[in-house]
């Protein structure tokens, strides 16, 4: 099975992780890891480094980054020159939740790539009421 992980600064990725679980509960192969203030990139390395070897089974990684460019986004870049990992960034609880509830044991990661692109993609939008 296609291994989930969320990546972020600080906290954000467990506790989009927290949410999932208290919605839907957090299903085998998927992890968290954020890097936290003051902790120097190779450490955080390190940690996703182990994160990722705790979800990946042979079948490659989806990791579900939160900002293109920033440090956590260039280390999961730097892992898949290591490991078979597809990365998705601006991630969003929709698109978290949509990995726990739709990824199967033949799910590839082309097809959770762009299943999880139009959930994220597709649940931004304004939200209306009409005065009465």
């Amino acid at each position: 099975m296609v291994g989930i992980l969320v990546v972020s600064h600080g906290n954000l990725a467990q506790s989009m992780l927290e949410c999932v679980d208290m919605l839907v509960g957090v299903p085998e192969q998927f992890a968290g890891v954020g890097i936290q203030p003051g902790e120097a990139p190779e450490e955080f390395y390190k940690n996703l480094q182990e994160k990722a070897s705790g979800v990946d089974s042979g079948d490659g990684l989806v990791a579900l980054v939160d900002l293109y460019g920033g440090t956590p986004n260039n280390n999961v870049a730097r892992l898949s020159m290591e490991k078979n990992v597809r990365i998705i960034t601006g991630v969003n609880l929709p698109m978290v939740m949509a990995a726990a509830m739709e990824r199967t044991e033949t799910s590839t990661q082309a097809d959770l790539v762009e299943g999880l692109l139009k959930t994220g993609a597709g649940e931004i939008m304004e939200f209306k009421m009409e005065k009465k």
